[in-house]
């Protein structure tokens, strides 16, 4: 295992696709990340991505993914079509089949063990936050990376085993975010799925009117035992 966390990174960095639709030629909305967890292509991500997809383009939903890796460190990604498998609403999480994955780079990452994470325990998440905002400002594909701690692990209340349901960390999810992986620092497995950004909504008082959105430097991941119990 790499010691250090840019290594760490480059290992995971073919894990992570982008998933989005496209509602017309030459057009395509990114919506959310997801990650690879099985040697045949297998997808972890938000069920909320599939969820807030306009129902008639939930067949047609895509897997940005990486297939080719030159010595200069360029990557190419080509659009591969997701088969949807399953989902569970209350977990937030959603089971995908990128079609035609052993033609990529895509490989599988290790998950851990979210029950052993604690506050305090250092983390990043990596994912395609306005993937098509900086495509269209002609940034190209761009993965992004989080640093972050964890800052709070929630209960469930209404569960009698008091099971773990949301990982707080301090950093802020931009759109797209959602769906990708919250890794452990010193494993490099997974711990989490981002699937919650706050944000507040505040008034300036010159216009009343205006309902500005601003965001929190908080977000959640569900832990990825509850994940674990849905696969």
């Amino acid at each position: 295992m790499p010691s250090n966390l840019s290594e760490k990174i480059k290992n995971i960095r073919n894990s992570i696709i982008a998933i989005g639709f496209s509602p017309a030629e030459n057009q395509i909305n990114i919506s959310g990340s997801g990650f690879c967890i099985s040697d045949d292509g297998k997808i972890l991500t938000a069920a909320h991505i599939y969820n807030q997809t306009p129902e008639q383009f939930r067949s047609k939903l895509m897997g940005m993914v990486i297939t080719k890796q030159e010595e200069n460190g360029l990557e190419h990604y080509s659009w591969l079509p997701l088969t949807f498998i399953k989902k569970d609403d209350a977990s937030d999480v959603a089971l995908f089949q990128v079609q035609n994955h052993e033609k990529t780079l895509i490989k599988k990452i290790e998950l851990g063990d979210s029950d052993k994470t604690e506050v305090g325990q250092e983390a990043y998440f990596i994912g395609f936050p306005y993937a098509g905002e900086l495509i269209k400002d002609g940034l190209g594909i761009t993965l992004i990376v989080n640093r972050t701690i964890v800052s709070n692990i929630k209960q469930d209340g209404l569960n009698p085993t008091h099971s773990r349901n949301l990982i707080i960390v301090d950093a802020i999810s931009n759109p797209g975010n959602s769906g990708c992986p919250l890794i452990d620092t010193e494993t490099n497995k997974v711990i989490g799925i981002m699937t919650n950004a706050f944000s507040i909504k505040s008034r300036v008082a010159k216009y009343e009117d205006l309902d500005i959105r601003g965001p929190m430097h908080i977000a959640g991941a569900r832990p990825i035992n509850v994940a674990k119990n849905i696969l």
